[in-house]
């Protein structure tokens, strides 16, 4: 039996090792997870490491780029455990993603002005070295609680360089201004968690009256959590425009001709969809009413409404 045992040991090692070969060989490789450190002036953060995720299947030879998605955990995280969340991990694998999560520690380091900016940049760029076709611009990103301030100031500090944001418990927001007219946005919020409910509609508001559409969902009797609907809904979101600039990976890709036509009004308090032009949708209080250009981001909207 020890003698048998051994021999099944050796060819599994064989195994193993004859598919790490031909994965090599054709430029495709299994996920990866590391980090990278950058130094910074922040006290401290002397060195701020940045952990990163390549997606399963990630093939060196193509000539299609992969986006990098952002995400910012809580305050102060160290982000090992957002880089290995399951419900992230497999989004990135499903649309070939590089995920990177910051670990920033105090030090304002949500105004990305300061100093945490330029960090994350030459974090990018290192990464880029050792995967060249990485596309180190029109960044996503998603943030909750403290890290939700970070996924909407880090893009209004570089908007030609960001795709789309989502915010989700959020207490602080950037000016609202039009340079962030062509990136998304897309705010959630548990509907007990008052106080940063009124910023939000505050902050939604004030883009409206600039006549740049920023989606909403808030979520009934959550506090300051993270509910099941808010992750369905962000990534129904970000894969939306991920998918739509498509010409922003790939040089062949026509650039899309996205309509600004509002085609469904929600009712946030209800959950519910409507066409924009019917007596229902006009029957919803302004500060209630949820603008889509996109059937599809309305219905992803309306089923993340029935989730918990």
């Amino acid at each position: 039996m020890r003698i048998l045992f051994q021999y099944i040991v050796l060819v599994f090692r064989l195994y193993v090792a004859v598919c790490v070969c031909w994965f090599a060989c054709c430029g495709v490789v299994a996920q990866q997870i590391d980090s990278i450190s950058v130094k910074t002036f922040s006290k401290e953060n002397s060195k701020a490491n940045f952990h990163y995720r390549i997606p399963a299947g990630y093939d060196h030879s193509t000539k299609i780029k992969y986006r990098v998605l952002i995400y910012f955990g809580g305050r102060n995280t160290t982000g090992k455990r957002e880089i290995k969340d399951a419900t992230w991990s497999d989004w990135c694998d499903k649309n070939g993603i590089v995920l990177i999560v910051p670990s920033y520690k105090n030090d304002n380091y949500w105004e990305p002005q300061r100093w945490s900016g330029m960090a994350l940049l030459e974090a990018v760029a290192r990464l880029k070295k050792m995967y060249p076709n990485i596309c180190d611009d029109k960044f996503l990103y998603y943030g909750y609680s403290a890290g939700a301030q970070c996924s909407n100031l880090f893009p209004a500090w570089m908007p030609q360089k960001s795709r789309a944001y989502v915010s989700h418990a959020c207490g602080v927001f950037h000016k609202p201004n039009v340079r962030m007219k062509n990136v998304a946005g897309l705010l959630t919020c548990g509907d007990a968690d008052r106080r940063r409910l009124i910023i939000n509609h505050r902050f939604i508001g004030t883009y409206r009256n600039l006549g740049i559409n920023i989606l909403w969902k808030s979520f009934p009797n959550h506090p300051h959590d993270v509910p099941t609907g808010s992750i369905y809904l962000a990534q129904a979101f970000l894969e939306y425009y991920h998918r739509l600039y498509a010409c922003d990976l790939d040089s062949s890709a026509s650039r899309p001709k996205e309509s600004k036509k509002i085609i469904f009004t929600g009712d946030d308090v209800d959950g519910v969809i409507y066409p924009a032009d019917s007596p229902s949708a006009k029957q919803i209080y302004d500060e209630d009413k949820v603008y889509f250009y996109s059937e599809e981001l309305a219905e992803a909207w309306a089923k993340s409404a029935k989730m918990p």
